[in-house]
C-alpha cells in the first residue's frame, strides 16, 4: 500500500473569495441619454373630436310671453278680474256715505284711468299684484300720460266690449300682434312684465 496515501490532508492558506464564490456579475450599462427616439412612420393618431358644449337648458316651463316681456293672457285676465273687484269695493264704499251716483261715478274714473294714476306709479292695482305695467311702445310709463291711458281704459267701459277685447287677446294668441288689444293698438300701448330688481 502506497504511504502517501495514509499520510493525513494537510490544510494550506484560504482561498480567496473570488474562488470560492466566482468572478462578480457584471455591472449593469450606463442609462443612454440623447434626443429622443424618432417618431414611427405607421398610421398616424386620429385625436378625439371635442365635446361641443352644451348651453344649459332653460325652463320649458317659461312662456314665449315671458321670454320677450310681452305680458302672458291668464295674467292679464287676473289682473283685469283684480281691479274690476277694486272698482267695485270703491263704489259701494263711497255709495254708503255719498250717493250713490257719486260712487258709481268714482269707480268707474278709477277703472277708466287706473293705468295713467300717478300715485299708483303708471301700474293699477290689478297689475301691480301681478307684476305687469301698461307702457308705450318706446316703454315709457303711462304714469300722468293721460292721453293713452285714458284711450286704453275708456273703451273697456263701453258695454260689452270687453268681452270683444278678451277675444281679440285669444284670437292674437299664435300672431306676431299678441298680447295687444284693440285699445293698446288705439293708444299705441303695450303690457309688459316688470322684472323684479336684483338686489
Amino acid at each position: 500500500m502506497d504511504q502517501d496515501a495514509e499520510k493525513p490532508a494537510t490544510s494550506g492558506p484560504p482561498l480567496p473569495d473570488i474562488v470560492k464564490n466566482g468572478p462578480p456579475p457584471p455591472s449593469p450599462p450606463p442609462l443612454k441619454t440623447g434626443p429622443p427616439p424618432p417618431p414611427s412612420f405607421g398610421a398616424p393618431v386620429i385625436p378625439p373630436p371635442p365635446v361641443p358644449e352644451v348651453p344649459p337648458e332653460t325652463n320649458k316651463e317659461q312662456s314665449d310671453e315671458e321670454v320677450d316681456g310681452v305680458a302672458p293672457f291668464n295674467t292679464r285676465v287676473i289682473a283685469a278680474v283684480i281691479d274690476v273687484v277694486v272698482a267695485l269695493g270703491l263704489s259701494i264704499a263711497v255709495a254708503m256715505v255719498l250717493p250713490s251716483k257719486i260712487g258709481y261715478l268714482l269707480g268707474m274714473a278709477y277703472f277708466v284711468t287706473r293705468d295713467g294714476l300717478p300715485f299708483l306709479g303708471g301700474q293699477s292695482v290689478g297689475k301691480k299684484a301681478m307684476k305687469l305695467k301698461a307702457v308705450t311702445l318706446d316703454d315709457r310709463s303711462l304714469a300722468g300720460n293721460w292721453e293713452p291711458a285714458l284711450i286704453r281704459g275708456a273703451v273697456l267701459a263701453i258695454p260689452l266690449f270687453a268681452l270683444v277685447e278678451l277675444f281679440i287677446l285669444l284670437s292674437r294668441e299664435e300672431k306676431p300682434e299678441r298680447g295687444r288689444r284693440l285699445g293698446d293698438e288705439w293708444a299705441k300701448t303695450k303690457v309688459i312684465v316688470v322684472n323684479e330688481p336684483v338686489a
